[in-house]
């Protein structure tokens, strides 16, 4: 697989003060997304849809700043192909842990596949704007930040994984999976078709796995509160 260098701007790469600013937009995502699980979220009608507004708009103000296109984000379909390829290969071993585990355990719980198609689109919708968030905005600004590609992989897994506490499986899984999609980003920048393995992912998990190991998928104050599901 071909790995390719993410295109950024060469002002903003030699800048002083682009790195200060892609380090202001990390720190604002990060704040965001963690006062939202931990402290306000549910606290008032049509908060989600406030914390959804900012997020899109910390990265929409970013890539027009740098005059990113969508192709360049990769926010595409030109290169379904080789993306799907890529996210194929790496999927192999991040679903197959879960089975094996599962079947083990015999904790398979799995809808039939009428009722998993109806979840199927938002599932892959909301997977595609996780995404988003650790690919489009995190990473790229981070390797921005940093001027390493390995230390922004490593650094917006890390993130990724902190934003899945305090589910002990999820954290781990993430960090894996967030390493794993920054390595298919720079190969093929697809969002969409890692967004859609995401879900895959995070299907077999949920499905695979007993409650009493995922949480439910819970993170935040709902991993101890919160219903399953």
């Amino acid at each position: 697989m071909r790995r390719l260098a993410i295109p950024l701007p060469e002002t903003w790469r030699e800048s002083g003060a682009g790195r200060i600013l892609a380090a202001a937009e990390i720190s604002v995502m990060t704040a965001l997304i963690l006062s939202y699980i931990w402290v306000w979220q549910d606290s008032f009608p049509g908060d989600f849809l406030l914390v959804a507004a900012a997020y899109f708009a910390i990265g929409v103000i970013g890539h027009l700043a740098r005059g990113e296109s969508l192709r360049q984000i990769g926010v595409r379909l030109d290169n379904w192909r080789p993306a799907l390829r890529n996210a194929s290969i790496a999927m192999v071993p991040l679903a197959s842990v879960p089975l094996v585990a599962g079947g083990l355990l015999g904790s398979w719980h799995f809808p039939a596949w009428g009722d998993a198609a109806l979840t199927l689109p938002a599932s892959v919708a909301w997977g595609t704007a996780q995404q988003y968030g650790l690919l489009c905005v995190l990473y790229r600004r981070l390797q921005e930040a940093l001027d390493s590609p390995d230390g922004a992989t490593a650094a917006a897994a890390l993130l990724f994984a902190l934003f899945h506490l305090p589910n002990g499986l999820l954290m781990g899984v993430t960090l894996i999976a967030g390493v794993v999609a920054c390595m298919l980003y720079r190969r093929e920048p697809n969002v969409p078709v890692i967004g859609a393995a995401h879900a895959v992912v995070s299907f077999i998990l949920y499905y695979a796995l007993p409650e009493s190991l995922t949480g439910g998928l819970r993170v935040g104050p709902g991993y101890f509160t919160g219903p399953a599901g």
